[in-house]
């Protein structure tokens, strides 16, 4: 054997081991280990789980009037080299674009395709801006954060306004106050309260149309115990004569409200409200008919208050 062709083979020997090793190398799986990174493995960003980042989907960017609560919404990371590894999610919500200070954070929930989702607890304040982001996390790895979202959570809602009541002199019974010079009072709608009160066969006692009756006292009663305001019509359109030959004291099925300031008593300022239909007829049946303007009234208590 010469010296030419045994540096031939030696030569072919080589480029066989060397061909060994790499296919060797090529068939060997990667572990879920490898794929996740190591401590010491790290992304550009420091992070350490060999994913892409999240992308935070809703609520939208600078979204106004956010629940308190709100849930939030990302596609979730991709492992890039690796499948059939499961990872969370993790949510952080803080006050301000530093994330120095987390107001709240937890894991969200992923579905089959691939959205995770987290809703924000505890409940933040109200009328605040908040920024979040979320990122996917396997053990002790993390992937890159997503991009940052902000909201802001809808103002505190505003209690309607009330209407102030003072109490009377007798201090038993709510009054609403005065209105400014100038307005008058609303009239209360208490059709609620009269619907209880639909037996009304004791409201024309003796066939007296003009005078007030067990049934309307009762209403009248009820009425005032919402607003002392509330009294009889004493009806000066109507004399003696309509009310077979006894004084007017007050329209037997009508209720006053005086709208306007001082006494209530005597006062025209008043809504006027027929209460009943049929009135002294053969079937008597509650009615709220609102009649102020339509004829002189004016508020009396009917000798009861």
């Amino acid at each position: 054997m010469n010296y030419r062709f045994e540096m031939r083979v030696a030569a072919f020997l080589v480029c066989v081991a060397v061909t060994a090793a790499c296919e060797s190398a090529m068939n060997s799986p990667v572990s879920p280990t490898a794929a996740a990174g190591g401590a010491s493995a790290l992304n550009a960003d420091g992070s350490n789980l060999k994913v892409d980042a999240p992308l935070a989907l809703s609520p939208l960017f600078e979204q106004t009037n956010t629940s308190t609560a709100p849930n939030l919404a990302a596609r979730g990371s991709r492992l890039l080299y690796e499948r059939g590894v499961t990872f969370s999610h993790r949510f952080q919500v803080a006050d301000a674009d530093s994330f120095a200070y987390l107001v709240a954070t937890g894991m969200g929930v992923s579905d089959a395709s691939g959205v995770t989702r987290w809703t924000v607890d505890p409940v933040l304040a109200a009328g605040r801006r908040y920024v979040w982001r979320v990122r996917a996390e396997l053990g002790d790895a993390f992937g890159p954060w997503s991009n940052v979202m902000a909201f802001t959570t809808a103002a505190p809602e505003t209690p309607a306004p009330t209407t102030p009541t003072t109490p009377t002199a007798g201090g038993n019974l709510p009054r609403t106050a005065d209105p400014a010079p100038g307005s008058r009072l609303p009239l209360p709608d208490l059709r609620s309260i009269l619907a209880h009160f639909a037996d009304a066969r004791e409201s024309c006692p003796r066939g007296l149309k003009y005078v007030n009756n067990p049934w309307q006292d009762r209403v009248i009663d009820a009425f005032r115990a919402t607003d002392s305001r509330w009294g009889y019509n004493g009806k000066p359109t109507r004399q003696a004569v309509h009310n077979g030959g006894f004084p007017v004291i007050a329209a037997g099925d009508e209720a006053a409200y005086h709208y306007g300031s001082g006494p209530d008593q005597g006062s025209p300022n008043v809504h006027l409200v027929d209460l009943l239909s049929d009135h002294c007829g053969s079937n008597p049946t509650l009615a709220w008919r609102v009649f102020t303007g339509e004829e002189p009234g004016f508020w009396t208590g009917a000798g009861r208050f």
